[in-house]
């Protein structure tokens, strides 16, 4: 299988790299069953990557700000290591 034929899925109890399914005839999505959870390195390292490119993209900048879409401050991240491994 190709990678564009998978995505990343919320599940009840994990994130999931499940496979794409087409929506049903009442219009729900069900999930694959050829799909497995995500590691919590995995999705450190996916979120490592993407504060790094974000700091990149805003020189300068540090620290990114994740907000709900309320506008309410879930989270704030800084990159403390400037420097890629």
């Amino acid at each position: 299988m190709a990678a564009t034929d998978y995505t990343f899925g919320a599940g009840c109890f994990d994130i999931y790299l499940t496979k794409k399914t087409k929506p049903r005839k009442d219009g729900l999505h069900i999930m694959s069953t050829d799909r497995r959870p995500l590691e919590e390195c995995e999705i450190l390292y996916i979120f490592e990557h993407y504060l790094r490119k974000w700091c990149e993209d805003h020189e300068g900048e540090d620290t990114i700000f994740i907000k709900d879409k309320d506008g309410k401050l879930i989270f704030k991240a800084t990159l403390l290591d400037k420097e890629e491994e």
